[in-house]
């Protein structure tokens, strides 16, 4: 009697990989920038994606569009609908954090026309904001204002803050 042992292989469990093609999700985001009228910021912001990978997304790296994103990210964004934002357009919350921000963007030398167009304000309500002469502003513009300094790693508890931010 001879005794013969079968090569035995391990059951194997095939884990989904953790990237996944970029180009589905960049014209998802499109998508929902153009029917919730928002800009980039505001779907990372809502989606809870970095502003760093959603901007590669977009806009690629370097001048190449970038070809993968991370799955979870995906997932995060592959959820939201237009109107998870567009209500960021028109709710209201205290300007207070947004001048607090609008006046660090200032003092790190950024015009007021710029900041202005990146928060889609008219330089006079910038300004207002920025002098708390406006005690609310959309949900968006905070949003914005928050993306724009954490993008310049600026930080309200700085110094920079108290610098001489008025023209």
């Amino acid at each position: 009697m001879s005794l013969t042992i079968a090569p035995t292989t391990a059951p194997t469990t095939t884990a989904p990989p953790d990237w996944v093609l970029a180009a589905p999700f960049r014209a998802h985001v499109t998508h929902l920038m153009a029917a919730a009228q928002v800009p980039w910021p505001v779907v990372a912001y809502q989606a809870g994606v970095p502003l760093a990978t959603l901007r590669t997304l977009l806009f690629g790296r370097k001048g190449k569009p970038r070809q993968k994103i991370a799955r979870q990210a995906a997932a995060r964004l592959i959820e939201l609908r237009p109107e998870d934002l567009a209500w960021m357009r028109l709710a209201q919350v205290g300007a207070g954090a947004a001048g607090t921000r609008i006046r660090l963007l200032r003092g790190h030398g950024l015009g007021w026309d710029r900041i202005a167009d990146f928060l889609s304000l008219s330089r006079t309500d910038c300004q207002a904001i920025a002098r708390g002469e406006r005690t609310s502003c959309s949900a968006m513009v905070d949003i914005l204002a928050q993306s724009a300094c954490e993008d310049l790693d600026l930080h309200p508890w700085e110094e920079r803050a108290a610098m001489d931010w008025e023209d």
